[in-house]
């Protein structure tokens, strides 16, 4: 009985070490899978670089990713979490494989800025050049940099003088320029017409670096007079310069590049038989105006090959030549088409609807590049007539087609260069039906041509301005006249022949 008794009792401590074994074991692996499931959180915490989603933004784990590996937008590891150096490292490219721009630095700012103003300063625009460093933002004044260059606006603004009289103010003038002198005087019939009204490429230059170390500045005619936006009367602008510059007005006649000088065989199409002039204004890969040319040889190419061109990289090299940026005014006349683009409806038929088409909107668009770029333009007339002597209802059908043909393509315009410098007046003031029609299309400064160093008269409604033509004949029979600009022997083409026909 007593042996039943002790051997109940030791099955019963048995059954007890059985279950504190299976109980330790129970809490042993709760502990681990505890453990194993803090590890996990921490590592997610982790990953997700600390942020807070909410319920209605934590990610759907699509099917085949891994629960834990971020997604999207999340992929994207923090910063010096030892992403490797060659991706994504500052390339300008996400992720997904678009470009984006890079940020620009505070810094990198500031200097930008400070070197746009500084050219607009060089230009004589102070205020804009101040205005445009305020544009860094409100806090503009906490940067040293900033301040200190608009203190030295300023202080430069504070020294320039009033322009006294702007009746004393030059306007010269050329025609397209030759580029090829060998083509242009090759003996042909259009030799002394080239030799006696054109300027050479050569002599432009020349003329320009000369006039530049004398001190003169381009300047816009708008520039010398405007009306008042109230009354519409006209009065003296102020041109506020250093004390000794000296401004001036420069322009182009019949910048058409019309077919007798681009074309050799009358097939109205430039060829590498014509004169040695550029062929059309177009629009540069860099977005400004620059001219296309037709090679001796049959190449068409682009470059600086008459005056738009030229002078524009000589005011970048030298922008203190340009009075807040201007450059000149280009003439066009509409009988053959504006700055190479054939656009008369004659030529519709020659160059076929859909060409014909492309010529207007080519020709807009260079308008406005040229125009963008700190050019004016100016009516030449529609058919380059007399307009002094012409009879009224021709004049008015000439401004009629100007008008309905050439304005829609270069815009309006107030700007009137007589052809051939045949004013509607003498030196009396403006009256009568052929100043009326002229009034009524818009035209307020008008421009003749005159032999004097300036001649201007600013009247109650208009201005008028006499143009010194710069060519061939000026340089060879007139040097004497041309002394306050430069001296002839300082620019005479030597390409040129001599001696130069007389009138």
């Amino acid at each position: 009985m007593e042996r039943t008794i002790t051997a109940s009792r030791a099955e019963v401590a048995r059954r007890r070490r059985r279950r504190q074994k299976r109980n330790t074991t129970i809490f042993v692996t709760a502990l681990i899978v505890l453990v194993i499931l803090t590890v996990t959180v921490i590592a997610c915490v982790a990953a997700f670089g600390g942020r807070d989603l909410g319920p209605e933004t934590v990610p759907k784990n699509p099917a085949g990713v891994n629960p834990g590996e971020p997604q999207g937008d999340d992929a994207a590891p923090p910063a010096g979490d030892g992403t490797d150096e060659g991706e994504n490292s500052g390339d300008g490219e996400a992720d997904d494989g678009t470009d984006t721009e890079p940020q620009e630095s505070d810094s990198d700012k500031i200097s930008r800025l400070v070197a746009e103003a500084d050219r607009l300063a060089a230009s004589y625009d102070y205020d804009g050049a101040i205005e445009l460093i305020k544009s860094y933002g409100a806090d503009y004044a906490q940067q040293q940099a900033l301040t200190d260059a608009i203190a030295g606006y300023e202080s430069t603004k504070s020294t320039m003088v009033r322009y006294s009289d702007v009746t004393t103010i030059p306007h010269i003038f050329f025609h397209s320029l030759i580029a090829d002198t060998s083509r242009a005087f090759d003996g042909d019939y259009d030799q002394d017409g080239y030799n006696l009204y054109m300027t050479t490429v050569y002599e432009f230059e020349h003329m320009m670096e000369e006039m530049y170390k004398r001190g003169y500045v381009l300047i816009r005619i708008h520039d010398m007079a405007y009306a008042d936006p109230e009354t519409g009367e006209f009065t003296a602008g102020d041109i506020m310069l250093p004390a000794g510059k000296k401004p001036f007005v420069l322009s182009v006649d019949d910048v058409n590049y019309y077919d007798y000088m681009t074309d050799s065989n009358d097939d109205h199409i430039p060829d590498a038989g014509g004169d040695g002039f550029a062929t059309k204004i177009v629009i540069g890969d860099d977005g400004k105006p620059t001219c296309e040319y037709i090679t001796a040889d049959g190449q068409t190419v682009t470059g600086e090959y008459d005056v738009v061109p030229i002078l524009d990289r000589f005011v970048e090299e030298h922008p203190d030549f340009s009075y807040r940026g201007a450059k000149g005014i280009l003439a066009v006349t509409g009988y053959e088409g504006v700055f190479g683009y054939r656009t008369h409806p004659d030529w519709k038929s020659i160059l076929g609807e859909e060409a014909w088409n492309q010529a207007h909107e080519d020709a807009k668009a260079v308008s406005q590049c040229l125009k963008d770029d700190g050019w004016e333009i100016a009516s030449h007339s529609f058919g380059h007539p007399h307009y002094g002597r012409m009879d009224l209802d021709s004049f008015k059908n000439d401004v009629r087609k100007w008008e309905e043909q050439v304005e829609p393509i270069v815009g309006d315009t107030d700007i009137l260069i007589y052809p051939f410098g045949d004013d509607i007046s003498g030196v009396e003031g403006y009256s009568g039906p052929k100043y009326d029609t002229l009034m009524e299309a818009g035209f307020r400064y008008y421009c003749n041509v005159d032999s004097h160093d300036a001649w201007v008269q600013i009247h109650d409604k208009y201005m008028r301005q006499g143009r010194r033509n710069l060519d061939g004949y000026r340089l060879y029979w007139n040097p004497e006249m041309l002394d306050d600009l430069f001296d002839v022997n300082d620019v005479m083409d030597p390409n040129r022949p001599l001696p130069v026909p007389s009138l």
